[in-house]
């Protein structure tokens, strides 16, 4: 078990501060408030405004 922490310790870490990432971001845009309304409105302006570019 020391020999697999030691060897793949890091990514392992790495996986779960970006499970816990995650959970958090979707628990925060599942409610209906504040922060998901304004994340939706960015996501939803960033990729009008890219199309807008990419027709020209």
């Amino acid at each position: 078990m020391e020999q697999v922490m030691k060897h793949y310790g890091n990514a392992i870490l790495a996986i779960i501060v970006l499970l816990a990432i995650g959970a958090i971001l979707v628990n925060a845009l599942t409610s209906d408030g504040y922060v998901a309304a304004e994340f939706k409105d960015a996501l939803t302006g960033f990729f009008g405004r890219m199309s807008g570019l990419a027709g020209t």
